[in-house]
């Protein structure tokens, strides 16, 4: 089979090479899916570039997300051959690839590819986060990063469970089009006085949340613009600078700061995962519920993508399609 393989750590165009590769095997506990489509995620890049908490073995395959049909089960699977799954797992840029079952979602057939590739990270990580939120009808969140594909996600959510939302871009461009996705306000880091302003939509009740992907001067400030009893959680490092406060700021409203990350709150959930997704898969299927796709490649113009994302930053996702999935 056809595949995209690295055998050593660097960027995409200097390490990615499409290959001839042995048609892999199913063991116990796994299935054999026959690829459809994968997205270019930002793990993707820190992963070939050696970076990201998974790493790799080479030679290895490239592909953290995707979706494809089971292909081959072994005998007492609870899966049947050609169901529609969604899953993450490395290896998946290929024409077939082993999932381990506990990390497929299943899907009825029919179901949108483009946002079948696109489900298991970013939709499922907005939708955790605003578990974790926990926040009340009408009550104030802020997502920084605002045009990000998880952000863009926690709008539309938090707007389905009436959560006002206030949402930090880095500039005007950026903002574009996010209140029409749902966001109450929409405003921009480089403004001055950005907690003041915040103060001031709020009607001086602060900010019950932040969903915090940049964390440094921004979140700093942030801090000020807290409802009591107000939490931070952050799950991006966007800038690389610290965060700053004084122990006053967090303990006279009584503040939370913690931590997120997709996985461990994946294996919090256990068998309660299931009813997650196939909620969320409910939600994200609605024609109404925007998940932008830039671009659409073949494996074998991985090139062509990579350019193209980088070219076009933040217009959508860009993915890469497996056995004539998708093109023409």
């Amino acid at each position: 089979m056809k595949a995209v393989v690295f055998e050593k750590v660097g960027t995409p165009s200097d390490v990615l090479q499409v290959q001839e590769v042995p048609m892999p095997e199913p063991a116990t506990g796994e299935v054999r899916v026959k690829m459809l489509s994968s997205p270019i995620n930002p793990a993707d890049m820190l992963f070939i570039s050696g970076k990201y908490r998974i790493k790799p073995q080479f030679p290895q395959i490239t592909g953290l997300e995707g979706v494809g049909i089971i292909d081959t089960v072994l005998e007492g699977s609870q899966y049947s051959i050609n169901t529609l799954v969604a899953f993450r797992h490395k290896g998946l840029w290929a024409d077939y690839a082993i999932v381990p079952e506990q990390k497929l979602i299943s899907l009825p057939a029919g179901y949108p590819i483009e946002k079948a590739a696109q489900l298991s990270l970013n939709p499922t990580t907005a939708y955790a986060l605003l578990e974790e939120a926990s926040l009340k009808r009408g009550e104030w969140l802020l997502i920084n990063a605002g045009n990000s594909g998880v952000s863009r996600i926690i709008i539309q959510l938090a707007k389905l469970r009436e959560i006002k939302t206030i949402v930090v871009t880095r500039n005007e461009k950026e903002a574009q089009g996010l209140n029409i996705l749902g966001a109450t306000e929409v405003l921009t880091s480089q403004q001055s006085g950005l907690a003041e302003k915040i103060m001031e939509i709020t009607d001086n009740a602060g900010l019950a949340c932040v969903l915090d992907a940049v964390g440094g001067d921004l979140l700093s400030e942030l801090l000020h613009a807290m409802a009591p009893f107000g939490k931070i959680i952050s799950y991006g490092l966007l800038d690389k600078a610290n965060v700053s406060y004084h122990n006053s700021t967090v303990i006279f409203k009584n503040l939370t700061i913690t931590g997120f990350g997709i996985d461990a709150w994946l294996t919090k959930k256990g068998e309660e995962v299931h009813g997650i997704y196939r909620e969320l898969a409910a939600i994200v299927a609605n024609p109404d519920f925007k998940m932008p796709v830039a671009a659409v490649y073949p494996m074998v113009d991985f090139r062509d993508a990579f350019t193209y994302m980088e070219n076009n930053f933040n217009s959508g996702k860009v993915l890469i399609t497996m056995n004539g999935a998708g093109n023409g």
